[in-house]
């Protein structure tokens, strides 16, 4: 999907949305939005095992929240003009943290597998640091690829409303459901989107070389 590379798109809705954050320290946004991912996560374990239903809709309005407010904080830092290089690796951080939370929650509901998430993890935290690293060698940070953290928490939207509208269990006797269906994906498009950040990092290291 790529929609990490729309990000300027975005920009006219966030600043509409702006004000009613802009009273908060963009950190206190970070945090919040952490805990709230954190709370989705676990509701999304817990779905399927008591009341299916509440759980799974409760998860989905916090991960949505999670992820409006994740939005918002380097937006209102920067609108701020109180950006700063803490207030990044908090940020950063904290991201790390919510996806840890979310592909866990998946993977340890009864729709899910545990050995498909973690795999789906490592994928997806390989992704990230290929992003960062671009960054700390000296290049921009890197955005693309098909998987960006944007499509993920879109995804995971869109799996949750569909397992609460259309509950799925396991079929066939193996673990096809689309919670592991988007844990696959995971996978693959981590690790392809992974592939692509180091393939443009290193291209971009040549670069540099030859300037010099």
């Amino acid at each position: 999907m790529g929609l990490d590379s729309y990000r300027k798109n975005a920009t006219p809705a966030l600043e509409r949305m702006s004000s009613a954050f802009m009273r908060f320290n963009p950190n206190t946004l970070t945090v919040i939005s952490f805990l709230l991912a954190l709370l989705s996560g676990i509701l999304i374990a817990l779905s399927g095992r008591y009341i299916p239903a509440i759980y799974l809709i409760a998860g989905l309005v916090s991960l949505v929240l999670s992820a409006i407010l994740d939005a918002m904080d380097g937006f209102v830092a920067r609108k701020k003009g109180i950006s700063s290089p803490a207030g990044d690796m908090l940020d950063h951080t904290f991201d790390r943290y919510s996806d840890m939370a979310l592909i866990s929650g998946f993977a340890f509901s009864i729709f899910g597998n545990i050995y498909i998430g973690i795999l789906a993890l490592g994928a997806v935290f390989m992704t990230s640091y290929m992003g960062t690293q671009a960054q700390a060698i000296g290049l921009r940070r890197n955005y693309g690829g098909v998987l960006g953290r944007a499509d993920r928490l879109v995804i995971m939207m869109v799996i949750l409303l569909v397992e609460t509208i259309f509950p799925f269990s396991y079929y066939f006797y193996i673990a096809i459901t689309p919670v592991n269906i988007m844990l696959v994906w995971f996978l693959i498009a981590g690790h392809i989107t992974a592939a692509k950040r180091f393939r443009d990092s290193m291209a971009g290291l040549r670069e540099m070389e030859i300037r010099k």
